[in-house]
């Protein structure tokens, strides 16, 4: 049924400074961290495209046309998601509808003939929906995979382009951070679609899992549109980011966790972290560490995906009193590869 496979990987992401604010063209610095997301294409006897999403437990096939329409109802949800007639929740009902027009929107762009069927497997251990790029990941790894097997060749913003469009319909207006993140891999500064590298930086890093959000992304995007419209809190956000270039150039690590706080504070005030998570930041920022959330947050419920932790402290103490996990990560130099 099928030859060797194809396959790539692509690293999550930690946003160490500007979330939300990269929104809307301010700065942003970013990780890649030690998480992944792998795609493996492989051929198939008969001519439909199956999909096995490992980690869903779904595996279901389709004809190319079959596939065309799913794409293009997708986009007739998104474009009335852009005329304000419904929310980013209902464009994307179901995760793995992501792969699938990611796979079809490369086929149709490139004016691929399929001589074959394929099978495009998938699995991450990559929270979803937790503010660590893991849709920007899967798009990435299924794209390189795809043209690794194909034997194709596209320049990178072309690739960076197919990528947003297939981010915009899991978060509504995607920055394109996380898809360059992934790509390229190591620590970035990101702004209006640019990106400077940055040194990988040496500090202690840790994530806690705070529980997938109730909000998404995009409704968090949307809950936050009014700060940023009615204040000058982007502008802010954007000092402290500076600040915290600035630090991590330095290597200064009583700076780095003075802008974190900093950060945090700025991400209470447009409402995205639920108050049980800012008792916990509170209680980290006690104990001598800083913390924020590395994602969009939530809007609404107890949970916030990923809180960010820089402190070489014992901090089991706090997980079990909260009931969260924390774990460490590391800074990854290498972006989306082929296994």
């Amino acid at each position: 049924m099928m030859t060797q496979p194809f396959k790539a990987r692509s690293p999550a992401k930690l946003i160490l400074s500007g979330e939300h604010a990269v929104v809307y063209g301010k700065p942003a610095i970013a990780l890649a961290v030690d998480r992944y997301a792998e795609s493996a294409i492989l051929s198939a006897l008969s001519s439909a495209i199956i999909f096995n999403c490992l980690n869903l437990k779904y595996a279901k096939s389709f004809t190319i046309q079959t596939l065309e329409i799913v794409k293009k109802q997708l986009q007739d949800k998104y474009h009335d998601f852009l005329t304000g007639r419904c929310g980013i929740r209902e464009v994307l009902k179901k995760p793995f509808e992501l792969l699938q027009y990611t796979v079809t929107h490369l086929i149709e762009s490139l004016n691929i003939s399929l001589s074959q069927g394929l099978e495009i497997q998938s699995s991450s251990n990559i929270p979803m929906g937790c503010g660590m790029g893991s849709s920007a990941a899967l798009v990435m790894s299924t794209l390189h995979a795809l043209l690794h097997f194909f034997k194709l060749e596209i320049d990178p913003a072309r690739l960076l382009r197919l990528g947003r469009e297939a981010e915009n319909l899991q978060h509504g207006y995607s920055s394109g951070l996380d898809l360059h993140l992934t790509m390229s891999g190591g620590c970035l500064r990101f702004e209006e679609g640019k990106t400077f590298k940055r040194e990988i930086p040496l500090m202690p890093l840790k994530i806690a899992h705070t529980g997938k959000p109730k909000s998404s992304t995009g409704q968090c995007v949307s809950a936050a549109l009014p700060y940023f419209k009615n204040s000058k809190i982007a502008d802010d956000f954007e000092a402290v980011t500076e600040a915290f270039d600035e630090a991590l150039q330095q290597n200064n690590m009583k700076k780095i966790q003075e802008c974190i706080r900093a950060n945090h504070q700025l991400l209470v005030k447009i409402g995205v972290v639920p108050d049980k998570v800012q008792a916990f930041i509170a209680a980290i920022e006690k104990a001598g560490g800083a913390a924020k959330i590395c994602g969009a947050g939530a809007s609404s419920g107890e949970r916030a995906g990923v809180v960010l932790v820089v402190s070489d402290h014992d901090l089991d103490y706090l997980a079990d009193h909260y009931r969260y996990k924390i774990e460490t990560v590391t800074g990854v130099s290498h972006g989306t590869h082929i296994l």
